[in-house]
């Protein structure tokens, strides 16, 4: 059962658009601000609420896979011709200025952000005669990794962002952007915070607050943040205390992408999405918009986009990785079993032969809200973090290549390979790399892997001229860089 049912509080949030204008409007007499709406716990609890919703908005769910899955060697944008021709230059590492995706993942991330901030600025002048400070302290520490999460989602995407820790005013509308270390720097600290605030994962009460932050999440993503500035020994203790937290993977793979397989014992963090009759419009839309989106076209009411390649079937096989092929890669002799034959029939644009198993729900699963479909979107699972851990171990220290070994092993029993014995070094690193890919696969991390660690340009050779340094990053949105007059420079196209 869907337990926390997040949606938008439209009453006093602001939406920032990075450099719009609209912050800076005279505020109206009599309306709600932070320093009139924190009466109580619960309003401190809805305002927290409306920071999570900007999690479910579609539009910035979209450039999880659009981003990470698409413009990798693992996928392709598919759907009808207009759709495929629309992201041609974008695959091709072309990146326009005034693509919509990007746009979005701008836009809603500092929306996000600002509401995270209008939370934590109202919470903070709270005292114990409107909120106890254990509450007070778990509504902070869920804000503050909002605020972080959001920001890394930026970062990575854009490199030097407007940061931004307080609601902002009318000081704010020409800030210029901060270097990424400085970003960074806050994203550790908002983390490092977060941690001391938040209930361990056994403490909380599933069948209320699956959803709601953990103690485990903060830390697996301050071990994410740390891979990612190649912060070794800083990702290793993060990671450990991730473990102590009592996570463990689940014997079957394919388990933990089915609808009871939720909040699973390996789950750290999930965007919660449920079946709704109702709201189903972006801002407000409680289930999982996606499931239509990559549905295969003509045998559901889908789209069929967002196509796993041929290459990321290769991989599998090279692997010898029967399990997660299995678990990830929905083949059209899966369709002709699962749909009906008439609907079966009626199957087309199958541009690859595959589509995402993982966003695959069967007829009987499926809503009647079409944009609601009720599948949450994991976001960090236990494996990741035993990957990251091997990462780190290889990356950090030659005296930890055996730790490294035991923590890539873990995630490769599962999937009922061998383990690997034999690899040191460069090739170990490799090999984890490799595992990343698989375990990973069609969950939004292979392109920013690539990425970060200097790999894209000859993985994803066949898809276009990715070129390091530049297509590592996305454009400002030309929108936001009009709007701010310029203050806004581009990076470099």
């Amino acid at each position: 059962m869907k337990t926390i049912k997040i949606f938008s509080i439209l009453l006093f949030i602001m939406l920032l658009s990075a450099c719009s204008n609209d912050f800076l409007d005279k505020k109206k007499q009599g309306s709600l601000t932070t320093d009139n709406f924190f009466l109580s716990e619960n309003d401190a609890y809805q305002s927290l609420v409306a920071a999570y919703s900007d999690l479910k908005d579609y539009r910035y769910t979209w450039t999880i896979w659009a981003f990470g899955d698409v413009l990798s060697d693992d996928a392709t944008y598919s759907g009808s011709d207009n759709d495929v021709a629309s992201y041609v230059a974008m695959e091709s590492y072309n990146y326009p200025t005034d693509n919509g995706r990007i746009l979005n993942r701008w836009q809603i991330l500092y929306r996000g952000i600002n509401k995270a901030n209008q939370t934590i600025d109202g919470i903070s002048k709270m005292d114990e005669s409107l909120i106890k400070t254990a509450a007070k302290n778990r509504l902070l520490g869920e804000a503050l990794f909002l605020r972080a999460y959001y920001y890394h989602e930026l970062v990575r995407a854009f490199g030097d962002v407007i940061l931004l820790t307080t609601t902002p005013t009318i000081a704010d509308k020409n800030k210029q952007r901060s270097p990424v270390a400085e970003v960074y720097a806050q994203i550790e600290t908002d983390l490092k915070t977060a941690v001391g605030y938040l209930p361990p994962v056994y403490q909380i009460n599933k069948a209320t607050e699956a959803g709601r932050i953990t103690r485990g999440a903060a830390n697996a993503m301050l071990a994410r943040v740390y891979l990612y500035e190649k912060k070794y020994a800083e990702c290793k203790a993060a990671c450990m205390e991730v473990f102590k937290d009592g996570y463990s993977l689940e014997d079957d793979y394919a388990y933990v992408f089915t609808l009871a397989g939720e909040h699973c014992k390996e789950s750290i963090f999930e965007i919660d999405l449920y079946n709704s009759a109702s709201q189903s419009g972006a801002t407000l839309n409680n289930g999982n918009f996606h499931v239509l989106m990559m549905l295969p076209f003509g045998a559901t009411y889908g789209y069929g986009i967002n196509q796993p390649r041929q290459s990321l079937a290769d991989a599998f096989d090279a692997a010898g990785d029967v399990v997660r092929k299995e678990a990830t890669l929905l083949t059209a002799a899966d369709i002709k079993e699962w749909e009906s034959p008439e609907d079966y029939a009626k199957l087309e644009r199958n541009r690859t032969g595959y589509y995402n198993q993982k966003y695959y729900l069967k007829p009987a699963e499926r809503s009647t809200e079409i944009r609601n479909n009720p599948v949450n979107v994991r976001l960090i699972r236990l494996s990741e973090v035993y990957l990251t851990y091997a990462e780190a171990c290889v990356k950090g220290s030659p005296a930890d290549n055996a730790a490294a070994q035991e923590y890539l092993n873990k995630v490769r029993l599962r999937a009922k390979l061998p383990a690997n014995t034999t690899d040191i070094g460069d090739a170990l690193f490799e090999a984890i790399l490799k595992e990343r890919r698989l375990e990973l696969a069609m969950e939004g991390h292979r392109f920013f892997d690539m990425a970060r660690t200097g790999k894209a340009a000859e993985a994803f050779k066949t898809k276009g001229n990715f070129r390091e340094g530049i297509s590592n990053l996305f454009p400002i949105p030309q929108a936001e860089i009009d709007l701010s007059n310029g203050t806004l420079k581009q990076n470099p196209l």
